[in-house]
């Protein structure tokens, strides 16, 4: 600690890069409704202001700005107020701009950082990527994050169009002796993605010189939700130190320690309930994030605007002896059990105020019952409509659950221990799949042996159901079956195969003759049909269910607190410190030929790249009529830490 500690025991906030983090924002949400329409306005005009009130050096957000792609004119221009409010004036920039912008924005009109364009008058620099609800789809692959970047408001960063591979170069920034690599990577598939890590087909460079502090913010699903269906932690390379992980909902914004790769994890959520989950009942937060040398600390913000949400699931079987529901009308003690659950929901709501003027009063409420006959349902619409101007949502208040009573024993009818239970578990998982791709995947890998392919490869079977449910692309199966018609007689002429009986038994080594055949079919079909892994914004969004709870991880954080760092003090007028465009440390400062270089508390190898994360003529109709049977880094480097401030607070 001594040698980040300055002479009087205080840290140099001129050393300290300070940032202010959200996510999942979701401007837009339920706009059309009259109770609940501003609620995501008002949380993102808190969080700006959070960052003008602890000075910060920039705003990163970590996807979901909106909650569409194309948001409605209203949404928009209540945006656009909202940033010319918060980010633009006169407070000098301290972020010496070290890489290569043209590289780093590669969608802005200008390609530079905005608080470097001379058209515009940046107080705090916003540097975004963008998530599964603003991802760019579309004629021109447009969505609102690009006009957020063309009128010069937000840094729009970490967006990829090769399907094929992934190079992340990162924006170095530079504050006194602080260096910062911000490494961003937009939402894409997670399927997608797991192939490309799977390929070694994602690139993530790192600065050429040392002493950099490494964060990357991306937007992927982290809690597993099926096959491929997420983005394991331990793909991520090792030598990050900190990585803000956007997309999920229920706030775990305390930074959580990976075990493997020891660098640090931080979810700061979103900042307004989507849904009716438990994961969104928890604390709503932003978070400030101090960055010294090779160390920092996160301090979670609780926001006070959020309207009241209070979530609560019982399970019936734990009370019907008490209620009696095996006599009488069951159904009406279950609606006079709800009554009374509801009561005190309400009145645990109302100690949630917190007197903030411009926090929504009328709670969001949410009781989850668990039923074990259906005979204990009752109308919940019928039931809300008593709870009129006393909470949000009455529609949809209470939410049943049926829950089988279901035995899990091995073939002797002995109960199964903790890790039997949790196979017997993944499997019952697997065999509920909905999802169009996870019924064919599963069809054919469990096909006996008259029902197998033989030309086609079912993994190609999966990508097609998958681009034809998600994508709503139609010449996806006319382009597989024409490219496995072309490589099928390909095969059989280098086989010298003219009759039926010799065709079929050439046909029986297809597939083990080109192992990478499903690669090269993906690979055709980004190439020509330039579907990108966007989700359609006029179609349902594939979001949690509103009662599927988040998936935790264990593990204590270790972090080491004091209290915050002291707050630098505001520069001089414009023109002063933010000085003449070019100087050190000033508005318009330039990549640096040469810097000098910061002591390093994290010994790290310096690899320039490190690698982290493939007869006739058919036609759609003739998917089915296919023949059958088928063959179908790293270095270990130092722990991260978490800073320990011992400055006093100003």
């Amino acid at each position: 600690m001594s040698e980040i500690v300055s002479q009087t025991g205080e840290i140099n906030p001129d050393d300290t890069i300070k940032i202010l983090v959200a996510s999942d924002i979701h401007l837009g949400y339920n706009e059309k409704d009259t109770i609940r329409g501003d609620d995501s306005f008002i949380a993102f005009e808190e969080v700006l202001q959070h960052a003008q009130e602890n000075d910060v050096d920039a705003i990163l957000l970590g996807g979901d700005l909106f909650h569409v792609a194309n948001p409605s004119t209203n949404t928009l221009n209540r945006c656009f107020r909202l940033l010319r409010t918060y980010i633009l004036g006169d407070k000098p920039i301290r972020l010496e701009f070290l890489s290569d912008q043209n590289e780093n924005f590669l969608d802005a009109l200008s390609r530079t950082v905005n608080y470097e364009d001379p058209n515009m008058n940046i107080a705090i620099p916003v540097f975004s990527i963008h998530g599964n609800h603003d991802d760019s789809g579309g004629a021109g692959s447009v969505s609102s994050m690009n006009l957020l970047s063309t009128n010069g408001y937000v840094n729009y960063f970490g967006k990829w169009t090769d399907l094929n591979k992934i190079e992340v170069r990162p924006i170095l920034l530079r504050k006194g002796e602080t260096k910062l690599a911000l490494y961003g990577l937009s939402y894409m598939s997670d399927a997608r993605l797991c192939r490309l890590l799977d390929d070694a087909k994602m690139y993530m460079e790192k600065p050429d010189e040392p002493g950099f502090f490494n964060v990357m913010v991306l937007h992927q699903n982290r809690a597993e939700r099926g096959p491929k269906n997420y983005l394991p932690e331990s793909s991520l390379p090792q030598f990050l130190d900190l990585i803000i992980w956007g997309h999920e909902h229920d706030c775990r914004i305390e930074p959580e320690e990976n075990a493997l790769k020891k660098f640090y994890v931080s979810q700061p959520g979103s900042t307004v309930a989507t849904s009716l989950s438990e994961g969104e009942a928890k604390q709503k937060c932003c978070g400030l994030l101090s960055i010294h040398k090779g160390l920092f600390r996160m301090d979670p913000i609780p926001l006070k605007s959020v309207r009241p949400f209070v979530f609560e699931s019982i399970d019936l079987a734990t009370v019907q002896e008490e209620l009696a529901l095996d006599e009488g009308n069951a159904q009406q003690k279950v609606q006079d059990f709800a009554t009374d659950r509801i009561e005190a929901m309400i009145v645990r709501a109302k100690a949630m105020l917190n007197g903030y003027q411009r926090q929504p009063k009328l709670p969001l409420i949410r009781l989850r019952l668990g039923l074990t006959e259906i005979e204990q349902q009752f109308n919940a619409n019928r039931f809300g409509f008593r709870y009129h101007g006393r909470v949000a949502n009455p529609q949809d208040m209470v939410h049943f659950q049926k829950k089988p009573k279901v035995k899990v024993k091995d073939e002797l009818g002995n109960a199964l221990d903790k890790a039997a239970l949790q196979e017997a578990y993944r499997n019952q998982r697997e065999q509920r799949a909905q999802r169009a791709e996870e019924i064919v995947d599963r069809y054919f890998r469990e096909a006996d042996e008259a029902s197998k392919l033989e030309v086609l490869n079912p993994r190609s079977m999966t990508e097609l159901c998958r681009r034809m449910v998600d994508y709503q692309d139609d010449d996806a199966a006319e382009k597989i079956i024409k490219f496995y018609e072309e490589q099928a007689l390909t095969f059989l002429r280098s086989q010298d195969s003219t009759t039926e009986e010799s065709i079929c038994e050439a046909l029986v080594g297809f597939h083990a003759a080109d192992p990478d055949m499903h690669k090269k079919v993906l690979t055709m079909l980004d190439a020509r049909s330039n579907v990108q892994d966007s989700v359609d914004p006029l179609k349902r969004f594939r979001d949690l269910d509103d009662d599927e709870a988040s998936v935790a991880d264990d593990g204590a954080v270790k972090q080491a607190g004091a209290t915050a760092a002291s707050k630098p003090a505001r520069g001089g007028a414009r023109g002063g410190a933010r000085g003449g465009r070019g100087s050190r440390g000033g508005r318009g400062a330039s990549k640096a030929a040469g810097t000098t270089s910061a002591s390093a508390t994290r010994g790290r190898s310096q690899a320039s790249i490190s690698n982290m994360f493939s007869q006739q003529s058919a036609n759609n109709s003739s998917i089915a009529s296919v023949a059958t049977r088928t063959s179908s880094r790293k270095t270990a480097t130092q722990k991260a830490r978490q800073m320990d401030f011992d400055s006093d607070d100003e």
